[in-house]
């Protein structure tokens, strides 16, 4: 089953990525935060946010929390998800949901798509080729990571260093390290 997210008020611009992608992901830009973790319990979707606070929240309601640090950008959010998440870094317009309201998009002509509920229309224009180009590096990025990791737990040999306690500790609430 695919996951489902939702993205608080400071992620819009991911919430727009995940959408291109084709994954249902509710966002407000002025959603409050025990409107995040009602809206989560409801519809099953992963809570992805820059606010420890509402993560620690959300962990301790038994829900999937995505703590994303400050300092990451477009390119390290969309591989540190596609490995924890399995988020499919292609782009398909086909499949992608609208960017501004989430809307199922459907199929006018050869080269168009409607949303079915703002009826914004998309197309392959220039634009596409920007986006196919950011999900390349992140793609990129995404494989450098898992080879890194693979790297790091064959070389410990399994053993727990300090530096594993402290990585489970952020893993715990979601947060995802880099290189």
């Amino acid at each position: 089953m695919q996951s489902k997210f939702i993205a608080d008020a400071m992620l819009g611009k991911l919430a727009r990525w995940l959408r291109i992608l084709g994954y249902d992901t509710y966002y407000s830009n002025d959603i409050e935060d025990w409107k995040v973790i009602k809206i989560a319990e409801k519809d099953k979707r992963v809570i992805l946010t820059r606010d420890r606070g509402l993560c620690i929240r959300a962990k301790k309601k038994g829900l999937e929390c995505f703590l994303i640090p400050p300092d990451y950008d477009i390119i390290s959010i969309l591989a540190k998800l596609s490995i924890k998440y399995g988020i499919d870094l292609e782009a398909r317009i086909e499949a992608s949901r609208c960017s501004e309201c989430n809307g199922i998009l459907e199929k006018v002509d050869e080269n168009r798509w409607r949303c079915t509920r703002c009826k914004k229309e998309y197309w392959k224009g220039k634009h596409w080729k920007t986006i196919e180009e950011i999900l390349i590096k992140a793609k990129s990025k995404k494989e450098k990571d898992e080879l890194s990791y693979n790297s790091r737990t064959r070389n410990r040999g399994g053993q727990n260093t300090s530096q594993d306690s402290k990585t489970s500790n952020n893993e715990k609430i979601g947060v995802a390290k880099l290189n």
